[in-house]
């Protein structure tokens, strides 16, 4: 099918002021089409009707499309300026960001009135000319927000959503008489969408700035393709494409994918960009048990004051807080050793930071739990990793089982609102795999909201080492400890409790929960690293070979700056590796889900095989293979 020509066609316009309509109101004049074009300001559309050339004059007409006596008003006085109308193009609407428990009744029939019912009216006003002259297009802009459950844009995409399933039955019902109806999805473009929309509560777009995504001008000429060809609707995003297809075959996948927006949203935290994702801030390398697992056990055991973060070191991260979405303070050690960690907390959460900390919970009195949620906290982890006592004190010792329990159950009856979110970290071993189902239990009866269901993955001078339950290949043995696990976690679910867990067999990761393209690792001393497991290399096993992690560090933040460390050639080597092998995998992912070819292990295989080798280190790393 050839392109349609805009040439002397009669070209209606909404929303012509905005970054995409300005756009495509210069290509349109460039492509000789006769126009009318619509906004709500006189002087932005003065503007236009001078700047772009053109074989025709541009008639500029004001209307409020929020007004459905004005809307079709403009549809008329647009028919008695060219004598009919060839080609439709809704493109005026507007943002809304709330949450659905927010939306204002009037900001709800504002944004329907603008959205939906005043593109469907300039439609019926229209459409007898085009019908009786037996040709005719109607170009509506869609948003992938109206098939994926964004979280704040729910009235948004609604509206979106109604819109588009008209047009998509108009193009059925028109289709005999020669109209040609078709929806296009653009994407993120470079406009000053999120600057104009609605809100409530200020909440934060997902890219509150106007530079956000492709060029206008380089959407606006793939929009002008995509209106000149067949009828249909027309995806100029592979990504939102493959999430909107996601959302309606796997959408357990794509809420898992957009919690940590919901998350952020909803706590009212800004979404906008920020440097680092994670800052991980060994607090304290010191502790004050004696774990059997421990891989740090060595270091840690030198005394109650050897590893103890200095205030200098925290000076020189706290400028950048602004830049930082989420600050962990835990390391090698028992983090309430650090006597400033109250402090920092506060000061990092007055910055927007998300903070949270792992105890093993001996230190964590009524004093201290309401010292820290006074500061802002917003998660807790506890380590217990036995269901009874003796199960607990073999494995956790120099702790006391009963103390443990008491504080947490304590602290999750003092916290306000379920703030902040309490989350108790099982290590599986030998020793308590047994306990699966009481671990449970007891989370439930300590108020507790998350369980994590954690590997005995990290081992250093052989401390940890045959107590992974976990192989390189999946055996009977492993079988029968993923079903019993599987059996917990549905039992957590019935009792309320959210888990997570990982593999017990190697499966390969673009890039491991770490994320060294957005995240980082400061030793207790200023070190910066890709992560606390390179921050401290030495002797290790990797699925029951011995091998040795190599040391990685990126600088010392008291000879060099944060943003400067950042910037490092070292680190600059690990940001470029794993976005390469990110872009290589999800490459592969969308080009099999757009064309519906090969299963879903098949496409698994094909995209890491696609990647490019994990840097050195990574490559013997149990994160990166979800252990």
């Amino acid at each position: 099918m050839s392109l349609y020509n805009f040439k002397d066609k009669h070209v209606l316009i909404t929303g012509a002021t905005g970054g995409l309509g300005s756009a495509l109101v210069r290509l349109l004049a460039s492509a000789g089409a006769r126009l009318v074009i619509t906004a709500r300001s006189d002087k932005a559309l003065d503007e236009l009707t001078q700047a772009p050339p053109s074989d025709h004059p541009i008639i500029a007409l004001t209307a409020d499309l929020t007004r459905p006596d004005q809307t079709r008003q403009l549809a008329r006085r647009a028919l008695a300026q060219l004598g009919h109308i060839d080609v439709l193009i809704n493109n005026a609407g507007i943002g809304y960001y709330a949450l659905m428990r927010e939306a204002t009744e009037a900001n709800l029939r504002h944004l329907f009135e603008l959205n939906t019912i005043a593109p469907l009216l300039l439609i019926q006003e229209l459409l007898p000319r085009m019908t009786a002259r037996g040709h005719g297009r109607i170009i509506t802009i869609g948003s992938c927000a109206g098939r994926i459950p964004i979280p704040s844009m729910g009235v948004y995409g609604a509206s979106k959503t109604a819109l588009t399933t008209m047009t998509n039955t108009l193009r059925m019902e028109l289709a005999p008489q020669g109209i040609a109806v078709i929806n296009i999805y653009p994407g993120t473009m470079d406009t000053a969408f999120e600057e104009n929309a609605l809100r409530e509560e200020e909440r934060p777009g997902l890219c509150p700035r106007e530079r956000c995504g492709r060029p206008r001008t380089e959407m606006a000429q793939q929009v002008m393709n995509a209106a000149a060809g067949p009828p249909g609707d027309v995806w100029l995003e592979r990504a939102g494409k493959w999430m909107s297809a996601a959302a309606l075959l796997s959408p357990r996948w794509v809420d898992h994918r957009l919690a940590a927006v919901r998350d952020k949203i909803i706590t009212a935290k800004s979404t906008r960009p920020r440097r680092w994702k994670l800052l991980q801030v060994e607090s304290t390398l010191a502790c004050n048990l004696r774990c059997i697992m421990c891989p740090w056990r060595k270091l840690s055991q030198k005394g109650l004051s050897h590893g103890i973060m200095s205030p200098d070191t925290w000076e020189a991260i706290r400028p950048h807080l602004p830049q930082i979405e989420s600050i962990d303070f835990t390391g090698g050690g028992e983090p309430l050793l650090q006597p400033h960690l109250v402090q920092w907390v506060s000061q990092a959460n007055q910055a927007g930071c998300e903070t949270g900390l792992l105890t093993n919970g001996m230190r964590l009195t009524p004093e201290t739990a309401l010292a820290l949620i006074n500061a802002g906290i917003d998660w807790i982890g506890i380590s217990i990793d036995g269901a009874d006592a003796p199960t607990y004190n073999h494995i956790r010792q120099g702790a006391d089982f009963t103390t443990v329990c008491k504080h947490v159950a304590h602290l999750a009856a003092l916290r306000p609102a379920k703030q902040p979110k309490l989350m108790l970290n099982f290590v599986l071993m030998q020793a308590n795999v047994h306990q699966l189902d009481a671990i449970v239990r007891l989370a439930a009866e300590l108020g507790i909201d998350q369980i994590n269901f954690k590997q005995c993955d990290v081992i250093r001078a052989g401390q940890g080492r045959g107590l992974g339950l976990f192989g390189p290949t999946a055996t009977k043995t492993i079988r029968r400890l993923e079903a019993r696990l599987t059996k917990a976690r549905r039992r957590a679910a019935k009792l309320g409790l959210k888990t997570t867990a990982f593999a017990f067999t190697p499966q390969e990761q673009p890039v491991c929960d770490q994320d060294p393209t957005t995240s980082m690792f400061i030793r207790h001393d200023g070190a910066a690293a890709p992560c606390i497991n390179q921050a401290l290399g030495g002797p290790t096993t990797f699925l029951g070979r011995n091998v040795t992690m190599p040391a990685v560090s990126y600088g010392r933040l008291d000879e060099t700056d944060l943003e400067t460390l950042w910037a490092s050639d070292t680190c600059r080597y690990f940001q470029k590796r794993f976005k390469n092998r990110i872009q290589a995998y999800d490459a592969v992912y969308v080009d099999r889900f757009i064309q519906g070819a090969a299963g879903r292990d098949k496409t698994d295989r094909d995209a890491r095989q696609a990647m490019p080798a994990p840097p050195k280190g990574c490559e013997i790393c149990h994160y990166l293979y979800n252990i």
